[in-house]
C-alpha cells in the first residue's frame, strides 16, 4: 500500500472507530473525522498536515478519557465499507489542554457541548501517534512500516 492511498482513506472515511480498553475488554465508538475537509475545513488543515498523526476532541469528563487515563493504548479504524478498504491505526494516546491546539481543532457546530467554546475546560484532544498502521484494502491484508 502507498502511504498516500491510507492518508486519502483516512481524509475520506464517515467517522473514526476508537478502541479502549476498560474492564475486562475493548470499548469502541465512532467519533467525528476531523480529516474531513467537507465537514470540518478548520481542524482539517491541522489534522492533515500531521500525517498519519490522528486528533479527536471530546470531553475530559468522559468515559473514553477515564480509559485513556488507565491505559493509554489505543486504536483507531477508518473505513470506506463499500469499497473494502480500512485501516487501523494503533498507538498510545496523549490527552492535551493546549489553548492554540484546541482553538485550531474547533468546531463552532460543539457549542451545544461546550458552551464556552475552545476555551471550554470540559473541551480536550486526543492525539495519536502512530506506531502500528495495518488493514485491508479489498481482498488482501497491508502493513504499513511507522518509522
Amino acid at each position: 500500500m502507498k502511504k498516500a492511498e491510507i492518508l486519502a482513506l483516512m481524509d475520506d472515511a464517515e467517522a473514526v472507530y476508537l478502541a479502549t480498553i476498560a474492564g475486562k475488554g475493548p470499548r469502541i465508538r465512532a467519533l467525528v473525522n476531523l480529516r474531513r475537509r467537507d465537514l470540518y475545513p478548520g481542524p482539517s488543515e491541522i489534522a492533515r498536515t500531521q500525517d498519519g498523526t490522528v486528533y479527536l476532541t471530546t470531553s475530559r469528563d468522559s468515559d473514553k478519557i477515564r480509559e485513556i487515563r488507565a491505559n493509554p493504548a489505543v486504536a483507531v479504524y477508518y473505513c470506506i465499507p463499500g469499497s473494502f478498504h480500512g485501516v487501523m491505526v494503533g498507538g498510545t494516546a496523549q490527552t492535551s489542554s493546549d489553548p492554540a491546539l484546541k482553538q485550531a481543532l474547533w468546531s463552532e457546530d460543539w457549542r451545544l457541548y461546550w458552551p464556552q467554546g475552545y476555551s471550554d475546560p470540559d473541551y480536550v484532544v486526543v492525539r495519536i501517534v502512530p506506531e502500528e498502521i495495518r488493514g485491508w484494502w479489498n481482498s488482501a491484508p497491508f502493513m504499513l512500516e511507522v518509522p
